[in-house]
């Protein structure tokens, strides 16, 4: 089986979130950094696997696939010798989906909120109303835990995807 392109940078969660779950897999993956300072990723080549222009995007048989969610659900989908990350159980998955909604609308909107400032503008400072922000969104996580995992008791992509 060919190694599937991962294109990322080294900062990215969603990017993490992707290589966690294709090692979980076992899958070999050929890791492309992109460089957002020098605006790689919205380059006409970039663009051409990815119209939003954002990271991660995987390239499996040479079909491009991007959004975090969308690519760990696919590589689960496609190569998992069980459902145990992304049980077929549709109650279980709504479950799953719904933490992977507040991973991407509230996690992952908080610190991009606070970090594009600082990795973009040059802001030297944290703000404490952003890391208050942030506090509490994953005290809202750590409230609806009942076990060790987000959902269930067993790993699933909730957990990878909130703990990147």
């Amino acid at each position: 089986m060919a190694p599937k392109v991962l294109y990322t940078t080294r900062i990215s969660p969603a990017g993490r979130a992707v290589e966690i779950t294709a090692k979980i897999l076992g899958l070999e993956l050929d890791i492309k950094f992109v460089d957002l300072a020098k605006r790689e990723h919205l380059t006409e080549e970039f663009l051409k696997m990815n119209p939003l222009h954002t990271i991660p995007v995987i390239i499996d048989e040479g079909v491009p696939l991007y959004d975090s969610h969308a690519i760990i659900i696919y590589l689960v989908s496609k190569y998992a010798k069980d459902d145990k990350l992304y049980p077929k159980d549709l109650v279980t998955q709504a479950r799953i989906n719904a933490m992977l909604h507040l991973e991407s609308g509230v996690l992952f909107a908080r610190l991009r909120g606070l970090l594009e400032p600082i990795f973009y503008k040059g802001c030297a400072e944290l703000p404490q109303d952003k890391m208050d922000g942030i506090y509490n969104a994953y005290d809202l996580v750590e409230g609806s835990l009942q076990s060790d995992y987000l959902v269930g008791n067993s790993l699933t992509l909730a957990d990878i995807s909130c703990c990147t």
